[in-house]
This record gives structure tokens, C-alpha cells and sequence, in this order.
């Protein structure tokens, strides 16, 4: 896949971007009293924090299968979606949101389902996730409500108070009302403007994958491995509170609370969450107690430990996934296939 340089040039704006927050959340703490921390940290709950993201994985691979299997292409083999899954995790640590149409790419190969549709599904589970998210912060609002309203006031209204805030918000509404304003638009005069049959079969492949939801034999297994992928999320966190001496004394409020932090900091556009994540969990800790160093050293451990399991595990999807294709094409030219 072929990157333009003014792509190209946006990514490297987000690393920077990346590593600029990275900074600023290490800045002026005790480095060395961090490494000395990590490296008392009890591994096995790490280990086993890991094993927990893994199933939310494969889970999520499970649940992208569902959707798959709805748009009437046939349905591709679980380690076929899971090494597409893994390797769309991989290609976001390069480029951010890449790896939903990397994902896409691989299913397309393996299973030659189109990928328009299949970016529909994409969408579709996105929304999705959205949903989810947005329940388990309702959640955590409702069982810490004391401690978030406090930090959310502190860290994000008064940041938006005043004129400034005001003219902010206003500008932010503004914008948004204008795009869907050019977007319906462009629905009703898409005759009269002579949009290409092209574009409107991208449309409609489009809504074919988001529908796939609608349209799922299986719509309690759906239901069940969405929520499971979250439970699994949270465990992961929780777990990882143990491996530190300074977090092991936390609740599953808190772990619910460090999931919804550390989600919205991966919304970020920045490579892998970087420097985002590191600072909101951090940030999000203190309510709890816990110091920025050791918030720190927390959020440098999930964080680390995530991205080493994704560029491992990716690495031998791709290399697995590669010799697979080469396989087939081999295959293909000697008649065999």
C-alpha cells in the first residue's frame, strides 16, 4: 500500500505530537525511582494481564467473524480474522487508524471479500465499541461518581470556562453543523452534481457492512462477545494493578475508571497511544491517591508490556500470513490451486 507524502508527512505531525506528550508527562519526575519500581513489578500479574488482552483479541476477532459471515461472502477462518485483527493492531503503531483498512486488506487477500464492505463492518463495530465505552462510563461515573466529577471539573471545565472556552465550544458546534449540512446536501443534488455510479457503489458497500449488524444469525453472541471484549479490557487493567506495589491496594472501580482513561487516550491520533495514554492514566490515578511517578510507572508498564505483545505477535501474523499468500499465488501458477 502506497503512502503519499502528504500522509506520510501528517503521521510523522502525530509522532511528534506523541513524543511531545511523552515528554511532558515525564518531565520532572524521578526517572530512577520509576525504573527502580518496574523493576520489583511482579511479572506474573503482567503475565497474566496479557493473557487477558490476548482473549479480548481473539474475542474481538470472534466478533468481527459474526459480522463478516452476514454479508453473504462466506465467513473466513478464525485464525485467518485474528492474524488480520493483530495485524491491524501492528499497523496502527506505525500510522494511526491504518489498521482498520490493513485489517480489511488481509481479509480481502485471504478471503476475497470485498473491502468496501468489509470497512463497513469496521464502522459498524466501532459504533459499536463507542456504545460500550460510553456505558462503562456511565458506569464509572456512577460508582465513583465523587472522585470523577471532582477530576473532570478540575482537569476539563475549567480549562473551558470563560470567554475563551465559550468561543471554543462555539467555533467546535459551528463546524460540526456544517459538515452535516454539506454532507445531506451532497445526498440530495447527488444527480444534479453527477456523482459517479463509482462513488455511489462505495456508498452502498459501505452500508452493507454497517448493517451487517442487523442482518447477524448470531445476534446474541454478538451482544455476549462485546461485552465480553470490555470485561476483558478492565481485567487486564486490574490485574496489572498487582504487579505494583503502589497500585496493588486499587479497587475494580478504580481499574473501570483506568479503562475509560485509557481508552479515550487511544482515540487519540497519535501513534499507539503514545504519550496520550501515558498521561491521562496517570493523570486519572491521582483521584485515587496514587502519585504521578507512580501513576507513571503504571501507565509505562500496561502501555509497554501491550505494545511489545502486538509488534511480537504481529510480526508472526505477518510473517505467517506473507508465506500463506505465497503459497496460494504459487499454487495458482502451477494449476494446483
Amino acid at each position: 500500500m502506497r503512502i503519499s507524502l502528504t500522509t506520510f508527512i501528517r503521521y510523522l505531525v502525530f509522532l511528534i505530537i506523541g513524543v511531545l506528550l511523552l515528554y511532558l508527562a515525564f518531565k520532572g519526575q524521578d526517572l530512577n525511582k520509576m525504573l527502580s519500581d518496574l523493576k520489583r513489578a511482579d511479572f506474573a500479574w503482567v503475565f497474566l494481564s496479557i493473557i487477558s488482552s490476548l482473549l479480548a483479541h481473539i474475542m474481538r476477532a470472534y466478533r468481527w467473524n459474526l459480522m463478516i459471515g452476514s454479508l453473504g461472502h462466506g465467513t473466513p477462518s478464525m485464525l485467518n480474522t485474528f492474524h488480520a485483527v493483530i495485524m491491524g493492531y501492528l499497523a496502527n503503531l506505525a500510522f494511526p487508524r491504518m489498521g482498520e483498512l490493513a485489517r480489511c486488506s488481509v481479509i480481502n487477500k485471504s478471503d476475497k471479500i470485498p473491502v468496501i464492505k468489509l470497512l463497513g463492518t469496521v464502522i459498524a463495530e466501532r459504533m459499536v465499541d463507542l456504545l460500550m465505552l460510553g456505558i462503562v462510563f456511565a458506569m464509572a461515573i456512577l460508582l465513583e461518581f465523587k472522585l470523577l466529577s471532582d477530576f473532570l471539573y478540575k482537569h476539563i471545565l475549567i480549562k473551558l470556562s470563560g470567554r475563551i472556552g465559550d468561543i471554543t465550544l462555539l467555533i467546535f458546534a459551528f463546524l460540526l453543523l456544517v459538515i452535516i449540512i454539506i454532507f445531506f446536501l451532497i445526498l440530495m443534488k447527488k444527480k444534479k452534481w453527477g456523482i459517479s455510479n463509482r462513488i455511489l457503489k462505495f456508498f452502498s458497500g459501505m452500508k452493507t457492512g454497517i448493517l451487517s449488524v442487523k442482518n447477524l444469525d448470531n445476534k446474541t453472541a454478538f451482544v455476549f462477545s462485546s461485552v465480553f471484549i470490555w470485561l476483558l479490557y478492565g481485567l487486564s487493567s486490574y490485574l496489572c494493578f498487582f504487579a505494583l506495589s503502589a497500585t496493588s491496594s486499587l479497587g475494580p472501580g478504580a481499574a473501570l475508571s483506568t479503562l475509560v482513561f485509557g481508552s479515550l487516550a487511544m482515540i487519540a491520533p497519535v501513534q499507539g497511544g503514545i504519550g496520550a495514554f501515558h498521561w491521562m492514566v496517570s493523570e486519572g490515578l491521582t483521584i485515587y491517591g496514587i502519585s504521578k511517578i507512580d501513576g507513571l510507572s503504571y501507565a509505562l508498564l500496561v502501555h509497554t508490556t501491550q505494545t511489545l505483545i502486538i509488534l511480537i505477535i504481529g510480526s508472526i501474523s505477518l510473517i505467517l500470513f506473507l508465506k500463506q499468500s505465497t503459497g496460494k499465488r504459487s499454487n495458482e501458477q502451477t494449476g494446483e490451486y
